[in-house]
Formats: structure tokens, sequence, C-alpha cells
């Protein structure tokens, strides 16, 4: 078995646990490497093509992308971040797909024709709905608490990564930020990273270490806090619902919400006692939405019980 194969298939737990820590390490961290050589070779690419269409193009066409730069810059990351994802395309899809690996006689896994997403029919939608509700909640009282008491402005990396997100073209960054970005980011860091750290450590190891290279992989002090904390959320939610549809949704109802509020200048010059009041509330709100997602599940697990019906969830 090649390499390339040996990195991109769902080893079960008692395989890996023969292995050594140095082979765990590079399973985990194997497609973050190929995942960033891609989207960086991309990038280059992507830039190195648009700078020669510029030199052969008129000074009308030049001058329109110069003046929609960072739109054309944002759209380029879009492409980067999705050709990234296809380079470790496979390993994300065994990854995702809720059931264990089986091997034929010859040590090959065995390919499966059933459909790898699936949203549990008998999850009442009321589930999703708390669960964007806590989306929007969290990382609107999380974002107004970090404006208000100055943590956002004490770092010129997030302020320059501010400004190039807002100026990109209001539709352009509801796909990139809502959509490209969420499916992307969710693919490699709960996907493969949180997933592959869980069978070869333990589940709370996977879930802080996760979350923290989450938060580091956005560059800045501000965005590695904001991005930690929310990462923690997140694989604990796609633990909760045993479902990639759910920090996928999270993720990007949270993108959004925090776009169109800074787009629209929702939290310019609010007063810092009315900012930290309405932190707080949205904060509560987003535990007791959390809460109540917990009851929701509890109730759908007991009553699956009862039917004879257990979900089984992969530690």
């Amino acid at each position: 078995m090649s390499f390339w194969k040996r990195m991109n298939i769902k080893w079960d737990k008692d395989s890996i646990s023969t292995w050594s820590s140095p082979r765990k390490t590079l399973y985990i961290l194997f497609p973050l490497l190929v995942y960033f050589l891609a989207h960086d070779m991309a990038e280059v690419l992507l830039w190195a093509g648009l700078n020669l269409f510029m030199e052969n193009s008129g000074e009308t066409v030049a001058a329109f992308l110069q003046q929609n730069a960072y739109t054309v810059r944002g759209i380029i990351y879009g492409i980067a971040i999705c050709l990234g994802v296809a380079a470790i395309g496979q390993g994300v899809l065994a990854e995702i797909d809720g059931r264990p690996v089986t091997f034929d006689g010859e040590g090959e896994p065995v390919k499966k024709k059933q459909p790898f997403l699936t949203v549990e029919t008998s999850w009442q939608v009321k589930k999703y709905m708390f669960l964007g509700a806590l989306a929007f909640l969290s990382s609107f009282g999380l974002n107004l608490l970090f404006g208000v008491t100055g943590f956002t402005g004490s770092s010129q990396a997030f302020s320059r990564t501010v400004e190039a997100q807002f100026g990109v073209n209001f539709l352009v960054g509801l796909i990139l930020y809502g959509i490209l970005a969420p499916i992307a980011e969710e693919a490699v860091f709960r996907g493969l990273i949180y997933n592959r750290m869980k069978r070869c450590f333990r589940y709370g190891i996977a879930l802080f270490v996760s979350a923290l290279l989450f938060g580091c992989y956005h560059g800045n002090l501000v965005q590695a806090v904001y991005g930690t904390i929310l990462g923690l959320l997140m694989a604990y939610l796609y633990e909760l619902y045993g479902s990639f549809v759910a920090p996928v949704l999270f993720h990007g109802v949270a993108n959004v919400s925090v776009y169109v509020m800074g787009y629209c200048q929702g939290f310019a010059g609010m007063d810092k006692n009315i900012g930290i009041a309405a932190s707080a509330v949205s904060l509560a709100g987003a535990v007791g939405c959390l809460f109540y997602i917990k009851k929701c599940i509890k109730e759908e697990e007991n009553k699956k019980k009862s039917q004879g019906i257990v979900r089984k969830i992969e530690n």
C-alpha cells in the first residue's frame, strides 16, 4: 500500500494503538501540510496569472481590478482554499463518514456505496434552528465583548485583516465567508484534524489541540483567541450532533452574522457599559441555547433507546 493511500485511510483505533507517537503525529499533520502546500501553490499561480493578464490587458481592465483589489484578493483566496481542500478530499470524505472503515482480505479498505454525509431525519428541525441561534449569539457576544474592551484594537494584524475582509464586495463576501470558508476550514480542522486526533489520543486532547490549531491558523492574536473559543464549541457540537453538518452550519452562521454586522457598522460607537451588558445577554442566551440543544438531543436519544435504536459515536 502506498504512503499516500495510508495517509488517506480512516484507520481504526485498534490499528492506531500499535503506532508510535511520531507516526500518529505524521498521520494527523500530514493532511494539514498538503492543504497548505496546495493552497499556497494555488495562490502563487493565480496571482502570477492575474499579473500576466493585467500586463496584457488594457488600462481600463487594469484600473478596474486595482479599484477592486480586496474583492479580487478574496476571490483568489476562495479558489485557493477550495483547491487546498480538494487536495485532501479523499481523506476528508473518509473521516466525516460516520461508519467505521472495513478492510478486505488483502488489507485494502472496502469502498462504501452509501452516502457519506447524512442528517438524521428523525431529528427535529428545531435543533438546527437553535444551533443557528447559538452561532449568532455566541459570535455576536464575543465580537461585541472584544470590541468594547479594546481587545480588537490591540492588534494591527487584526485591523489589516478586518480592512481586507470588509473591502470585499458584499455578495462575494457572503459567499466566501458564509459558504466556502466554513466548509473548507471545517473539513480541515474538525473533519480531519479533530477526528484523527480523537482516535490517536484522547477526546480532551483532540478537542483542545484542534481548537488551538484552528485559532492559530488565523494568524493574529484576536482571531486566535476568538477562533480557539469557537473551535472548542464547534468540535463539541460536532460530537453532540454526530453530524458534520453541525459545525459547518454553526461556522457559516457565525461568520455571516459577524460579517453583516461589521459591514453595517453595527458595533460602531457603542457605549462600553451598554456593549458589555449586551454581550453578557448574548452570551447568556448562547448558554441557554446550548443547554436546550443538549436537552433535545438527550430526549431523542432516550426515545431511540426505547425503540431499540442506539446511535454509536466513535470516540
